[in-house]
């Protein structure tokens, strides 16, 4: 096959919010692309089923360019319920409104795994499941979180079907019955733990920190002026860090390192959505404030009886025993370049990287290695906390679409150019 005829401008890995957008977006600007994966596929597998958004519906729009299409359109079409802060997004619904997008903006979503991408010269070769091979200038991964769940090494020895994570389970009527042990304070422990308890398992909830946070809802213009002009609305909250933050990712990413991490650290921490408190608060007990300081399995003759023994620690040096069946660990998520695996060790190890773990990230998401560029929630350690929700789709899109474009016309000049001042061949005879 002719090279030029087997090379793309860009390659994207990823068909979440992220990924969809950028796709929408290149298309609008007339950028050759392919796009890879299976829409919303995170979402649709590694999240509860019933699970409410913690963010408003005004702050989970995917961006589709000039021709807006938001969740509310979506709504609207197809008579679900809808208001910008009023009514809690279904995660059902909003995993129906990206495959909708995906449909009318992304309509050459090729739904397969990039299994390699690989230097071959000054372009990357990308290989599919399928076998086939193809060329691109531009790789952008845009895998979401799934890639970097976190369990704490202290649980690490003990059996997989025994310790898992949030993201392993999507319902919880196979645990009924069982002593169940959540771990964490924020939005998936608090779910779990809420569908645990429904489901009829017995639960508890451990977290190292004293107080479980969650997060109020409101309209903006119910409050007053004044605090409405202080406290503006955004995204990520009404406050005027939550606003700039939401407003100027990129000024957030001019910032010195030191000063943004400790943005990014205050900013949006553990917390459960405003519908969890009646669900959580009363129904099962709470361990706050308590630390895992060993775990041990208990045997039984039948492996169905087996017991996890979890010694717990607090800050007054006191210590308690917990007996349970399962854990679920609602940990988060921790960057790790070596889960990408689809990239090759020689580009993984050109990847600069802060201490963190996430990538050093250019003015228009590019990493260290030419061509390549990373958008979605592994960028919100260079742009701040926007990248880590649907609604820093946006700014990423834009952002990434405009380097591609000056990249497409530079190669168009550059084309052109080696042509110029050879003569037309002559159709004479």
């Amino acid at each position: 096959m002719n090279r030029a005829s087997n090379l793309v401008h860009a390659a994207i890995v990823g068909a979440g919010p992220y990924g969809l957008s950028l796709a929408a977006h290149l298309r609008e600007a007339g950028v050759p692309f392919r796009i890879f994966g299976s829409p919303m596929q995170s979402w649709a597998t590694q999240m509860p089923a019933t699970m409410l958004l913690k963010s408003d519906g005004f702050a989970s729009n995917l961006s589709s360019g000039s021709v807006p299409f938001t969740l509310e359109d979506f709504c609207k079409l197809t008579g679900r319920p809808y208001h910008d802060t009023q009514i809690p997004i279904p995660v059902e619904d909003f995993i129906a409104y990206g495959q909708e997008f995906a449909r009318r903006f992304v309509p050459n979503l090729e739904e397969q795994n990039v299994v390699s991408i690989e230097r071959e010269d000054n372009v990357f070769r990308v290989t599919l499941a399928s076998g086939d091979t193809f060329l691109a200038r531009h790789v952008i991964a845009a895998t979401g979180v799934s890639l970097f769940q976190y369990l704490p090494p202290d649980l690490a020895h003990l059996p997989k079907n025994m310790v898992t994570h949030t993201t392993a389970h999507r319902v919880f009527q196979s645990f009924a019955g069982s002593d169940v042990t959540v771990l964490g304070r924020g939005a998936s422990s608090l779910n779990s733990a809420a569908l645990l308890h429904e489901a009829g398992a017995r639960v508890t909830l451990i977290s190292r920190k004293f107080k479980i946070h969650f997060h109020e809802t409101g309209s903006s213009e119910q409050r007053p002026f004044l605090d409405r002009l202080l406290h503006p609305s955004s995204p990520l909250g009404h406050s005027m860090r939550s606003w700039i933050s939401s407003n100027m990712p990129g000024l957030m990413r001019a910032l010195p390192s030191p000063i943004r991490d400790l943005v990014i650290y205050k900013h949006l921490g553990p917390a459960g959505g405003s519908t969890l408190r009646d669900r959580v608060a009363g129904k099962f007990p709470t361990l706050l404030g308590w630390s895992i300081s060993s775990a041990e399995l208990i045997e039984a003759p039948n492996s169905a009886d087996r017991r996890i023994k979890l010694t717990l620690t607090n800050s007054e040096g006191e210590s308690r025993e917990h007996i349970t069946s399962h854990i679920i660990a609602g940990t988060g998520f921790r960057v790790d370049m070596s889960r990408y695996r689809f990239l090759n060790d020689a580009i993984r190890s050109e990847i600069n990287c802060r201490r963190d773990g996430a990538p050093v990230l250019g003015p228009h998401f590019e990493t260290s290695v030419k061509g390549l560029s990373m958008i979605g929630p592994v960028a919100y350690s260079s742009f701040g906390p926007l990248l880590r929700f649907a609604a820093g789709s946006e700014f990423a899109a834009r952002q990434v679409t405009r380097q591609l474009v000056r990249s497409l016309a530079k190669h168009q000049r550059s084309n052109s150019s080696a042509f110029a001042g050879i003569p037309a061949r002559s159709t004479v005879k």
